[in-house]
């Protein structure tokens, strides 16, 4: 495939991402990156990243994984597609969902990583790329082995006897390992992974998706009207149809509130959540939406509801939050576990207990409108810290930290880390 093989209808994302940094020292080294498909956000620090080091490679298991609703997208970054083999299971969670799961088998990764010749691997997930990648370095003990992991305890405690057996045994074959949040690092830490072998490397955004914009408050004839947004997959495993069963509770007990919910996305629970609309609850679905209509959705709403029962990060709170809107939000995202707080940006909730998930809707039913534009105006404050280039920072940190006697393309050497 193609590195040039875009369509028109993509957003080129190193416009997005910015220019380099006139400052930024470029590390010389070659760091090889295996994940199992690009994602828009990771287009965004992978680009940042590429002007940061000598030369950036992403192995890919597949261009993309058949139940995304985007196309593979990847600018000008050098991406190869793996040999791969693609099988898919059944996903149960003791919270009551039911999905498939795509398990990739990349059988080209050693020959991948011996022709590339890296200084450096970074692997995602704890799976057979990363046990490969492990073999890889095995007979090449001078390149570091870095896992990313993307995950979360909520999730991992579930994985069956062979997964986790499967687990203590990467565990012994990498050098380093990432954590996107705190939950995340509990598990490696269940795993008896030392301290000084973690490093913090955050999920970044898709700038494209934040809505810029200034926000109006709403006036005082609007109050009893709150528009909510939800985005992603209308599945068992987001929640949507039970959280918004809950909701229409809340209407049926208030008939003063009006509320309008928005859902950009689709998926197989969407005929039952229609059927919950009532006459003060009104349910508008926008279908998957691209970039400008996500933005445009943002700038629409009050309120991001975020009611999954197992993500191991979500991206969608912290674009709600880069947008300016409070988010009320699962405590099994790890990004609502990490960010939101209590009446600040947003509300947090159990959504297997039903009590609490009705406590913390009618918690953000009773804010004023004012009261949601100060909290949006700190939510944009919480996360201003997230960005492409910020990832691509600690990228190149733990580059220097593992690697302690690289140097810069101008010959300079980076300063030492203690090890």
């Amino acid at each position: 495939m193609s590195l040039g093989q875009i369509s028109k209808n993509q957003i080129d994302v190193s416009r997005v991402a910015g220019d380099q940094p006139p400052e930024c020292d470029v590390l010389d080294v070659h760091a090889v990156l295996l994940v199992n498909y690009v994602r828009p956000h990771h287009v965004v620090s992978y680009q940042a990243l590429a002007k940061r080091v000598r030369k950036l490679t992403v192995l890919l298991s597949v261009a993309m994984e058949p139940d995304r609703a985007w196309e593979a997208e990847w600018s000008e970054l050098d991406v190869r597609v793996q040999k791969n083999w693609m099988f898919t299971s059944k996903w149960k969670h003791s919270t009551g969902f039911s999905e498939d799961n795509f398990i990739h088998l990349p059988i080209d990764t050693t020959k991948q990583l011996k022709s590339l010749d890296p200084d450096i691997v970074f692997s995602y997930e704890m799976g057979i790329r990363t046990l490969l990648s492990s073999w890889f370095r095995r007979f090449n003990p001078r390149v570091p082995l870095v896992l990313v992991g993307n995950m979360s305890d909520h999730i991992e405690k579930e994985r069956g006897a062979l997964r986790r057996g499967l687990r203590w045994m990467i565990r012994r074959g990498v050098d380093y390992f990432t954590y996107n949040g705190p939950s995340c690092k509990r598990y490696f830490r269940s795993l008896a992974i030392s301290e000084d072998r973690l490093f913090h490397l955050p999920y970044c955004i898709d700038p494209g998706k934040v809505f810029t914009g200034q926000r109006s408050i709403e006036s005082a004839s609007r109050e009893s009207v709150r528009r909510l947004l939800y985005c992603g997959a209308l599945s068992s495993r987001k929640g949507i149809h039970k959280f918004t069963q809950c909701l229409r509770e809340y209407c049926d007990s208030h008939p003063e509130q009006i509320v309008e919910l928005s859902i950009a996305g689709s998926g197989p629970q969407q005929h039952e959540i229609k059927n919950c609309a009532t006459s003060n609850l009104a349910i508008k679905f926008l279908g998957n939406c691209d970039r400008q209509e996500l933005r445009a959705a943002y700038g629409a709403t009050d309120i991001c509801v975020f009611p999954t029962l197992a993500d191991e990060w979500g991206l969608v709170p912290i674009e709600a939050l880069a947008s300016g809107v409070p988010v009320l939000g699962s405590v099994f995202a790890q990004s609502v576990e990490a960010v939101v707080e209590e009446a600040k940006n947003g509300w947090a909730f159990d959504p297997t207990d039903v009590q609490t998930m009705q406590s913390a809707i009618d918690r953000a039913m009773k804010c004023s409108s004012a009261k949601l534009a100060e909290m949006g105006a700190y939510g944009k404050q919480s996360v201003a810290h997230i960005s492409g280039e910020a990832t691509a920072e600690k990228f190149c940190d733990i580059i220097e930290e593992v690697l302690p006697e690289i140097k810069t393309l101008d010959g300079q050497k980076t300063q030492e880390h203690p090890q």
